[in-house]
């Protein structure tokens, strides 16, 4: 089962990954993002390649699917889960084989994407958003060894988000993941506020009065 998995993945990913490069890579390099800074002076709103990331959690709750299938599964058995949110900038696309996380224990790609609120889906269809709405945001979701949970300090673990298909020239993000407390799912999507909620404990960002 898993050498057809292997096989499957491999054959839709020949045929997928052209796009999504192309949409990665043509075109002048873009500029960072400007950065939001909230009161406490974090830094709220990470520049990366395809736009900002507004927000970074890590959670053992499992997040939403609306497709799943026995033939395309995390490679880590009982996975912690990152999920960033995040605005692209114009012109751009982005797919589950674009990045990659480095954390305190390991290297981590992109298991699934989905825009705004939907639920994620191992659909071929669904594993590249091609055509990007301005205004909405976007979500990429890390299964992750359970133990960066466990490296995390103050509530916050340090990664770094790198691009996965080609070498650039642009520096990869560096950022903190938020910590969520133990039986709490991911932030919706409508809570995360324009200026960011990066770099934030879940105290900082929701209890604060920030």
């Amino acid at each position: 089962m898993l050498r057809f998995r292997s096989i499957l993945i491999a054959a839709l990913f020949a045929a997928f990954a052209p796009f999504a490069v192309f949409a990665q890579t043509s075109g002048a390099e873009a500029s960072a993002a400007p950065v939001s800074t909230a009161v406490s002076g974090k830094i709220t709103a990470v520049p990366f390649r395809a736009g900002t990331i507004l927000s970074a959690e890590i959670s053992k709750q499992k997040p939403s699917f609306d497709v799943e299938s026995e033939f395309d599964k995390p490679a880590i058995d009982n996975p912690a889960w990152i999920e960033l949110i995040v605005k692209l900038d114009n012109g751009r696309s982005i797919s589950r084989f674009d990045y990659e996380i480095v954390g305190k224990n390991g290297t981590y790609s992109c298991f699934a994407v989905a825009e705004g609120a939907d639920g994620y889906s191992t659909d071929p269809e669904k594993w590249i958003i091609k055509k990007p709405h301005p205004l909405k945001y976007y979500r990429l979701l890390f299964p992750v060894r359970q133990d960066e949970i466990a490296a995390a300090k103050r509530e916050l673990l340090p990664v770094t988000l790198k691009v996965k298909l080609y070498e650039t020239t642009l520096a990869p993000a560096s950022f903190q993941v938020r910590v969520m407390p133990e039986g709490y799912n991911f932030t919706r999507v409508s809570s995360v506020r324009p200026e960011g909620i990066c770099n934030m404990t879940y105290k900082e960002a929701f209890e604060s009065g920030n």
